[in-house]
């Protein structure tokens, strides 16, 4: 069976997987889960924006869809394999948008997590528009970072993909902080 991955943004109906998913993850990649209930206030949380910046990764079966009239496509979407969340962060060093995410274990490996990336990558050079030129006044650089898990050998193959360097001094939990400037 021929399958394609497809991008979309998140919807509250999402949630219980994407906990899945973060459950699986915090287990293969030996990092510590959060409650759910801290997950859900943590992600959900207005200021994050879920809406707006969180992405998730459906694993479709392309047999399974069909094509309406107007070439669009109509039938059953796949499961969600992956999902990230950009925030917008600000400190002394500068601004941080950051993005947070797994891939579910048994679906690594298939570009899941660098089309995540890259979907991030996007929403986070938007973002960036904002407040770019107080950024340039003030002479602080824009970041964009993602944390990945060090028990993942594909972790550093992936940050080198997108051109993200480790942040040696933030290693936190299993995580492993990348970032680029933007």
């Amino acid at each position: 069976m021929d399958k394609s991955m497809r991008i979309r943004y998140f919807r509250p109906g999402d949630i219980s997987t994407i906990i899945s998913i973060r459950q699986a993850s915090a287990i293969a990649d030996r990092i510590p889960a959060m409650s759910e209930e801290a997950f859900i206030a943590w992600f959900l949380d207005p200021d994050r924006e879920a809406q707006a910046n969180a992405f998730v990764m459906t694993d479709d079966d392309d047999e399974l869809l069909t094509w309406g009239q107007a070439g669009t496509l109509e039938g059953i979407e796949g499961e969600i394999v992956g999902y990230t969340i950009l925030e917008c962060l600000r400190d002394a060093e500068g601004y941080h948008l950051r993005c947070r995410g797994a891939v579910h274990p048994e679906h690594r490996c298939r570009g899941a997590g660098r089309a995540l990336l890259a979907g991030a990558l996007n929403r986070a050079r938007l973002l960036a528009s904002d407040f770019e030129f107080e950024a340039e006044a003030e002479g602080v650089p824009i970041y964009f970072e993602a944390f990945l898990p060090a028990a993942d050998p594909a972790s550093s193959h992936l940050a080198v993909k997108c051109d993200l360097e480790a942040v040696q001094q933030f290693n936190s939990d299993g995580l492993q902080l990348y970032r680029m400037k933007i």
